[in-house]
């Protein structure tokens, strides 16, 4: 099935306690780094916090960098295009500079209209980075 995707998205979750039991399962981090998909990534961190939950404390409980760029640094082997909220702008370069291409916008999702905003982006900018290669 990822080998079959034109895109796939990589939520604004945890990524230890939500998305690294998905890469975790064996193929999976070989299948991301492999597809032709446009892999897209929503950092769950905002200004050095997490929206909800312990992903900011336990980045740094685990030696990351309690950041946007942290999550970026765990996923840049498979990420093709890296989400960032407006918030963190300053640190597109140093992101893009891991070879992802960076989208910068408002990742919080307060309201169905940005959720519905976020996804359009997100989506364009998987478009964009597909036809780019």
């Amino acid at each position: 099935m990822l080998l079959d995707s034109h895109a796939l998205v990589i939520c604004p979750n945890n990524p230890f306690i939500s998305v690294g039991p998905i890469l975790a399962v064996p193929g999976v981090r070989e299948a991301l780094r492999e597809t032709p998909a446009t892999v897209a990534a929503i950092t769950p961190i905002i200004g050095g916090k997490a929206i909800k939950g312990p992903a900011a404390d336990m980045l740094r409980d685990l030696g990351h960098e309690v950041s946007a760029c942290g999550v970026a640094a765990m996923y840049s082997e498979f990420v093709d295009v890296f989400v960032l909220d407006n918030a963190d702008a300053r640190l597109k370069s140093e992101i893009a500079a891991s070879g992802m291409r960076v989208l910068v916008t408002d990742t919080v999702m307060s309201t169905p209209e940005k959720k519905n905003e976020l996804a359009r982006k997100v989506i364009e900018a998987a478009s964009d980075a597909a036809i780019a290669e």
